[in-house]
């Protein structure tokens, strides 16, 4: 299972998503397909079969199973400019 790290001002605006959304928790998978493939985060009701699922501060995350298998830690960071960044580091 990958490691999940979020920062606190991440943390917020998850929550402030969810709020708005009237969602449950967030899910991160990846979308688009073939040469364009992306991270994707999204508000959702619950979680897909198969989602590995992490709580962190009351925030609620659902994270595709396939995405989980394939990398060592997932990091997400929220930055003024860009908005919420997620880095994903490989196993070794």
């Amino acid at each position: 299972m990958s490691n999940l790290i979020i920062d606190d001002k991440a943390i917020e605006y998850i929550q402030q998503h969810i709020r708005d959304e009237s969602a449950k928790a967030m899910r991160v998978f990846i979308g688009g397909g073939g040469c364009c493939s992306r991270l994707e985060i999204t508000p959702v009701e619950k979680a897909l079969a198969g989602d590995v699922t992490y709580e962190r501060r009351g925030v609620t995350i659902h994270v595709d199973k396939a995405l989980v298998e394939s990398v060592s830690s997932i990091e997400i960071g929220f930055d003024e400019k860009r908005g919420l960044l997620i880095n994903l580091f490989e196993l070794s």
